[in-house]
């Protein structure tokens, strides 16, 4: 991702993202196996509200982006156009391995891809009681969503991949880390896509029942 956007001479500090931080963006389309899926990200405002609403980006950053493509719009189409490209590189290789399969090799490019234009976590500080990453320079857009990136590789080359699951529910297709103790979580929610499918199975019981 390429923008006019001057880079300070050393970056913002941030605190390592949430492991499924990435797994939250896959998500902003959701419903997937419905027609149509539910899309959450319409623009490049959507975007920076969604990046915002995460608290993944260093704040002076953010700003340095909106006033970017106020003054430049013509970057933010092709900016938000690759985030998209990368949300749905993201959904295919955490879904793909849920089944049990292999990513294919052009969603992992394009993962790492983005990955090696983010910014270089260069140091460890310590920011009131807790550690936090210092970050290298880099343009404002390749920030944007770097914190989304190292947690997609984190998670992916970590300890807790075994524990993404896709919600059962094949019109849903949401994704999400299973903490639950048993480690048998099939639903993004009991609440709605549990109690979903056990209304019809008990429909579909007593239809049979009925026939």
């Amino acid at each position: 991702m390429n923008s006019p956007v001057p880079s300070p001479a050393s970056g913002p500090t941030l605190p390592a993202p949430r492991d499924d931080l990435c797994l939250d963006f896959a998500n902003t389309r959701y419903w997937r196996g419905s027609d149509p899926a539910t899309e959450t990200l319409h623009d490049p405002v959507g975007l920076l509200a969604w990046v915002r609403s995460s608290g993944s980006v260093d704040p002076a950053l953010l700003a340095r982006l909106e006033a970017a493509w106020r003054d430049w719009p013509d970057t933010a189409g092709p900016a938000f156009g690759q985030a998209i490209v990368l949300r749905e590189a993201l959904y295919a290789v955490f879904a793909t391995l849920t089944a049990g399969a292999e990513p294919s090799v052009a969603d992992l490019d394009t993962v790492n891809a983005a990955l090696r234009r983010t910014p270089a976590r260069t140091t460890l500080d310590r920011r009131d009681g807790r550690f936090v990453w210092r970050l290298g320079p880099a343009d404002a857009v390749d920030g944007l969503l770097a914190p989304v990136l190292w947690s997609a590789g984190d998670l992916l080359s970590g300890t807790r991949l075994g524990r993404v699951r896709r919600c059962a529910n094949d019109r849903c297709g949401w994704l999400f880390l299973d903490d639950s103790k048993s480690a048998n979580r099939r639903w993004c929610s009991m609440s709605q896509c549990g109690n979903r499918a056990k209304a019809h199975r008990h429909y579909a019981k007593r239809r049979q029942a009925e026939g």
